[in-house]
């Protein structure tokens, strides 16, 4: 009994302190941070000779680092696409190919705090005001009846649905998207009562129900990441008209390798921006 007692005592330390191991290493998980890949920024400058810094210094002062592709039509700057990344990604992995996909509209993009070459510490409550400012500060350079979409995956699809529930856009994306992060983890981990212990659940169903924009869902068939339930619980909540498209055997990190994938982004972008 004695021995019993001694390994029930063992184990629930263990357990212990595996919880707290997890709790304060939450954010090196939920926000990795990657640095920019100053070979990979000069091989984008190439390619585009037009981009520019896209900057914008967040309320609380910290500075924000991203890229702005303009393009104009009929003389006026173009609508324009504003990309969110995922939680392991930063801006240059974007831009390396996407603006040659998404002619002849124009691409914006903000590294979230900590990636990139934007300073600060990342959190839910931080990066989603950071995404109102970046979407104000293309705002202000498209002008009066500029036109903007929104288009985020997996970590950014709920900062893209945050802002499409809190400003005028023709459209979003969303690639890989979730219901709750915390139910993604929740899942992932059954035996971690995950939603006690994260401090950036990312509840993306009160926004969910609030946007009015069309959507375009983009999920992997094979997601085991995120797998598409995630993402047809996202759906149901949606408040908005809605395509959800599957594409069948891609996971998470190459769903865009799948030549169905920009046929979709291409057709929904035109569709929105005319």
């Amino acid at each position: 009994m004695k021995i019993v007692v001694i390994l029930g005592l063992a184990l629930g330390l263990a357990y212990c302190g595996y919880l707290v191991m997890l709790y304060l290493g939450q954010d090196a998980m939920v926000f990795p941070g990657r640095a920019a890949d100053p070979a990979r920024e000069a091989e984008i400058r190439r390619y585009y000779p037009r981009l520019e810094d896209f900057t914008v210094t967040a309320a609380d002062g910290t500075k924000l680092s991203g890229y702005y592709l303009p393009r104009t039509l009929d003389g006026k700057p173009a609508p324009a696409v504003l990309y969110f990344c995922g939680n392991a990604e930063e801006q240059t992995g974007f831009f390396l190919w996407s603006p040659n996909e998404l002619r002849p509209y124009g691409v914006a993009g903000l590294d979230y705090r900590g990636y990139g070459r934007s300073g600060g510490k990342p959190s839910e409550a931080a990066l989603k005001a950071d995404a109102l400012a970046a979407y104000d500060a293309l705002a202000e350079k498209l002008g009066q009846g500029g036109r903007i979409l929104v288009m985020g995956r997996s970590l950014g699809t709920a900062l893209a649905a945050h802002v499409a529930a809190r400003r005028p856009v023709a459209g979003i994306i969303l690639v890989t998207p979730f219901a709750s992060l915390a139910g993604v983890g929740a899942e992932s981990h059954p035996f971690v009562p995950v939603r006690l212990l994260l401090t950036a659940p990312f509840d993306v169903v009160p926004d969910a129900g609030r946007v009015t924009a069309p959507a375009l869902f983009l999920v992997a068939g094979a997601d085991s990441h995120v797998p598409p339930r995630h993402a047809e619980r996202l759906a149901a909540a949606w408040g908005g008209p809605k395509e959800v498209r599957v594409i069948d055997g891609t996971g998470h990190n190459n769903i865009v390798d799948a030549p169905e994938y920009w046929k979709c982004v291409k057709a929904f972008v035109k569709a929105c921006l005319g």
